[in-house]
């Protein structure tokens, strides 16, 4: 899969209509490089590489470029060889594509550089959280890129990646995110759409890999789900099922739910971190709830369900 294309703008000052015209070329081959690039007159700003000649208007601009810190390439017949950041008079398209090619890739390292240290380990679940209304970003760590998706509040996996491979990266510093418009999106990363998971999904398998994530829940909190969570059966382990079951059918506490199942407190309290964190229970409610009906009087019918939709025999585990 390509790389998203780079847009960059370069500004253009004391140059003459032959190496202007070279320049221009040049531009246009940075295209292959999954580069675009906007060319313009020096105007003091807006510019991520200054291309200067050698008549006396560029040497004003290439004083103000320098104080501004952009990145500057001279083709001056001054130079006697080719540098990084200077060519001599006379230097090929070729010549130029390819320091054109050097200086930007090495501008848009840097901006990417600056945009992974100002991302913080959280910044991700904030993205599940808070996302940008209708929005979409692009999260990517090294080789392993998935994106978020607010519109419709799930992820969408590249081939090879599970919920549970991911969770155990969620808080590394190492990300980085872009946002993403649809078209941009469907255009280049495509390939995602088929592994779309949703936010219930997600939580639950946080809840599962690393529970320290989510924010724990009040003791005593009453909660109950507002529908069956979207799972997989390799979502949640068989022994989540009845308390998930239970959740859906009623209000618990985790200590009430925790003694009802018989199951470790810890575990149900991340239950209800996944519920809650995942939108499933919308509004708390404080009354208490009311004591646990005894084993038999369940919905068998219910449960049954449950069973088959989980691939589960209810006397012994999984089928």
């Amino acid at each position: 899969m390509n790389a998203p294309i780079r847009h960059f703008k370069v500004a253009v000052a004391g140059l003459d209509l032959l190496h202007a015209t070279r320049l221009k070329l040049a531009c246009s081959l940075l295209l292959a490089e999954r580069m675009d690039v906007t060319l313009h007159p020096w105007n003091g700003q807006d510019a991520d590489l200054l291309v200067v000649g050698g008549d006396a208007s560029a040497a004003e601009a290439t004083r103000e470029a320098e104080a501004l810190g952009v990145a500057r390439l001279t083709i001056a017949r001054s130079v006697q060889a080719a540098t990084a950041a200077a060519l001599p008079h006379g230097a090929s398209v070729r010549d130029i594509n390819q320091q054109l090619a050097v200086l930007l890739a090495a501008t848009g390292a840097a901006e990417d550089d600056a945009a992974s240290l100002a991302a913080l380990p959280v910044s991700l679940l904030q993205a599940l959280q808070s996302p940008a209304e209708g929005g979409m970003l692009l999260l990517q760590r090294g080789a392993v890129r998935f994106a978020v998706d607010a519109a419709t509040r799930s992820v969408a996996l590249p081939p090879g990646l599970s919920l549970a491979e991911l969770v155990p990266l969620l808080d590394d510093q190492a990300w980085s995110s872009t946002p993403l418009d649809t078209a941009t999106f469907q255009h280049q990363y495509g390939y995602l759409l088929p592994r779309r998971r949703s936010f219930e999904a997600l939580y639950f398998s946080i809840a599962r890999h690393r529970p320290s994530l989510l924010d724990t829940p009040a003791a005593g909190t009453p909660v109950r789900l507002q529908h069956w969570p979207d799972l997989e059966h390799s979502d949640v382990p068989a022994e989540w099922l009845l308390p998930i079951a239970q959740l859906h059918a009623r209000r618990w506490t985790s200590s009430s739910l925790a003694a009802a199942c018989r199951l470790p407190h810890d575990t149900v309290q991340s239950i209800f971190s996944a519920a809650i964190a995942s939108g499933l229970v919308p509004h708390q409610e404080n009354t208490v709830p009311s004591p646990p009906r005894s084993a038999g009087l369940r919905d068998s019918r219910f449960l049954g369900w449950v069973a088959r939709r989980f691939g589960l025999d209810l006397q012994g585990g999984r089928a």
